[in-house]
């Protein structure tokens, strides 16, 4: 792929396990002391979102005839495109991406999918040296 077109932005895998910790009043973790160590008191454990990670790629809102063939769009003014090389993102649909956005998190500190920029939904790679992820608009 072409690095001068590549753009910096960041995805958040769905269903990761994810820790809860407990929290005080003003919103600090809570710690106990063992053995000289700080250890975070747990509250919970549940599914929601991986820690975002950084990534470059080419991003373009002119959807492929292959996207548009394989998955039916008809108005491609809420989609785009990002293309890799294969196997270079290990996203699927359903995962999110912020392009402008930062990262917003909520009160137990997990990553707020309501932040991200996009939303895959779909993953074409069948392609012998690319992959293309169909992204659409989140609406905030």
């Amino acid at each position: 792929m072409l690095e001068a077109n590549k753009q910096k932005m960041k995805y958040s895998k769905q269903g990761e396990k994810v820790t809860i910790y407990k929290r005080g009043d003003d919103g600090s973790i809570i710690y106990d002391t063992i053995g000289g160590e700080m250890i975070p008191q747990i509250e919970r454990e549940a599914i929601g979102f991986s820690d975002p990670v950084l990534f470059s790629a080419n991003i373009s809102n002119k959807l492929s005839e292959v996207l548009v063939k394989e998955f039916g769009i008809d108005d491609s003014s809420s989609y785009c495109q990002i293309v890799t090389d294969k196997g270079y993102l290990p996203i699927k649909a359903g995962d999110i991406v912020w392009k402008k956005s930062d990262v917003g998190r909520d009160s137990d500190g997990l990553v707020d999918d309501k932040t991200a920029d996009y939303v895959v939904k779909g993953v074409a790679d069948e392609g012998l040296t690319v992959d293309l992820f169909l992204l659409q608009k989140k609406v905030k």
